[in-house]
C-alpha cells in the first residue's frame, strides 16, 4: 500500500510542478480511439448484414426461396463491397485561370460473395435470377431439349416457335433493392442500392487438389443511386437481423444468465435492480424481467460482509493504482536526480554537479523565479530553501534531496 501511495503522491507533485513532462507514453495518442466508449475507433469489417428484397414477380419463380430461406440467404453473404462512386470532371479555362467542373457521377459496380452452402440456397438464388430474365434456363428436360435440338429448315414448324434470351415476358425488376448494413456500437449504417441489376453471375472453380478452401458464389451489381440510413441494432433491426440461427442465451456474466454474487458490475445486484426498474418504467415487464428479478434476489442473498469488503477494497485499490499510473507530468516512478551522502554533490544521469558553486546557486535562483517561487540559497549550511507560497510554512531541504519542488528547480537549471 505504501508503494501505491508513494507513486500516487509523487505523480501528483510531479504533475503540479511539471505539467508538461519530459516524455509521454502511448496513452497520449490512445485517447483518440479509447475515449467516449471507443467513439472514434475504426470500425471492424466483419460486423455487417445484407438484405435482398425480391419483387413480387421474382418470388413466383421459386416461391419457397423467399418464403422460407430469405433470412438465411442474407446470412450466407461471405463478403460485400460497399458502394463506390467515380465523379467525372472537366478542366476549363476561366480568363486563364483553371477551373474544375463536375460533369457526371458514375456508380461503380460492387461484388457480393456468398458461401456455396450444402443446401444450395445461394446457387438457387442465382438460378432464380437467371430463369427470371432469360428464357434459356427454363427449357429443362431429360436428354436434349427440343429448343436446342439440331435445326432443320424443312422440319416441323413447331421447332421454330421457341423463344430465347430476354424474350421472357418479365418487365418488373428481380430485386426491389439490396441493402448492406454496417454495424458498430449498437448502431447500423445502411447503404441501399437503388434499382440493382446483376451484371455478372460467377460460380466457383472446382479443384480435386484443394480440400480446404470453401466453395463460393459471386454476383456483380450495378445500381442507379445510393440511399443512406441509420438506426439502432436489435432483433429484426436491421430487417431480419438476429431472428434466425442467433444465439440468444444470456451470458452467465449477466443478470439474465444468473449473474454474480457481487454488488457492482454488469452482473451485480445493483445492475440487476436497475434492469428490473428500467423494464417496469418502460412497460416491458415480461418473463425475462421476472428471471432478472429472481436472479438479482438470489445474488443479493449470497452477498457477504467479507465479499463486500473485498469488493470495496479492490475498487479503491484499482482507482488509486490507475491514478498512480497516470503520467500527469514526466515519467512516473523515475527519479532523475539522486543525492550522494556526506557530500555537496548531486548525481545526475549525465554526471555530477557541485552544489556549492556560485553558478549552480545563480541558476537555481533563476529557475525558481521562472517557476513563480522564491528561492534562497545559503552557501554556509549548504541548504536550499524554497518557499511554497504559504507565509507560515517553508520547506528546507538539502540540494540533493528528493523533495519535488527542489527537484523541479534543479531540472530547470538545465543540468
Amino acid at each position: 500500500m505504501a508503494n501505491i501511495l508513494n507513486g500516487f503522491l509523487n505523480n501528483v507533485l510531479q504533475g503540479a510542478t511539471n505539467p508538461g513532462g519530459n516524455l509521454k507514453d502511448y496513452q497520449h495518442a490512445a485517447r483518440l480511439f479509447t475515449d467516449d466508449a471507443f467513439r472514434l475507433a475504426p470500425k471492424t469489417k466483419f460486423l455487417y448484414h445484407c438484405v435482398f428484397e425480391l419483387s413480387a414477380s421474382a418470388q413466383k419463380v421459386i416461391p419457397q426461396l423467399d418464403q422460407r430461406h430469405k433470412n438465411e440467404i442474407n446470412m450466407l453473404v461471405k463478403s460485400a463491397d460497399l458502394p463506390k462512386f467515380s465523379v467525372q470532371t472537366a478542366t476549363k479555362n476561366m480568363y486563364n485561370r483553371k477551373k474544375n467542373l463536375q460533369t457526371s457521377i458514375e456508380y461503380d459496380p460492387v461484388n457480393i460473395t456468398f458461401h456455396d452452402d450444402n443446401m444450395g440456397l445461394t446457387t438457387t438464388l442465382m438460378e432464380a435470377y437467371y430463369r427470371y430474365y432469360y428464357r434459356d434456363g427454363n427449357y429443362r428436360t431429360e436428354g436434349v431439349a427440343p429448343p436446342y435440338a439440331a435445326r432443320n429448315t424443312y422440319g416441323s414448324p413447331a421447332s421454330q416457335n421457341y423463344r430465347y434470351g430476354l424474350d421472357n415476358d418479365h418487365t418488373e425488376p428481380f430485386f426491389n433493392k439490396i441493402t448492406i448494413y454496417q454495424m458498430a456500437r449498437h448502431e447500423y449504417l445502411g447503404y441501399t442500392l437503388v434499382n440493382p441489376l446483376v451484371t455478372g453471375l460467377t460460380h466457383d472453380q472446382m479443384d480435386s487438389a484443394d480440400n480446404s478452401t470453401p466453395s463460393q458464389n459471386q454476383i456483380s451489381i450495378a445500381y442507379e443511386a445510393v440511399f443512406y440510413s441509420r438506426g439502432p441494432v436489435g432483433e429484426n433491426s436491421p430487417k431480419g437481423f438476429a431472428t434466425q440461427h442467433y444465439d440468444k442465451t444470456p451470458s452467465p456474466l449477466t443478470v439474465g444468465g444468473g449473474g454474480t454474487s457481487s454488488l457492482f458490475g454488469g452482473g451485480g445486484v445493483i445492475g440487476g435492480i436497475s434492469d428490473v426498474l428500467g423494464d417496469i418504467a418502460g412497460g416491458q415487464f415480461n418473463l425475462g424481467t421476472a428471471l432478472t428479478a429472481f436472479n438479482t434476489f438470489k445474488n443479493a442473498k449470497n452477498l457477504s460482509k467479507e465479499g463486500l469488503r473485498e469488493e470495496g477494497f479492490n475498487i479503491l485499490k484499482s482507482t488509486i493504482t490507475n491514478i498512480g499510473r497516470e503520467n500527469v507530468g514526466g515519467l512516473s516512478n523515475i527519479n532523475l536526480l539522486k543525492s550522494s551522502s556526506g557530500t555537496n554533490t548531486v548525481n545526475a544521469s549525465g554526471g555530477s554537479v557541485n552544489t556549492n558553486s556560485s553558478l549552480y546557486q545563480t541558476k537555481l535562483n533563476q529557475a525558481a523565479a521562472n517557476n513563480g517561487v522564491s528561492a534562497g540559497v545559503s552557501g554556509t549550511n549548504k541548504t536550499t530553501s524554497i518557499a511554497t507560497g504559504n507565509p507560515t510554512t517553508s520547506t528546507s531541504t538539502s540540494a540533493g534531496s528528493s523533495n519535488q519542488s527542489s527537484l523541479q528547480a534543479e531540472r530547470n537549471v538545465g543540468l
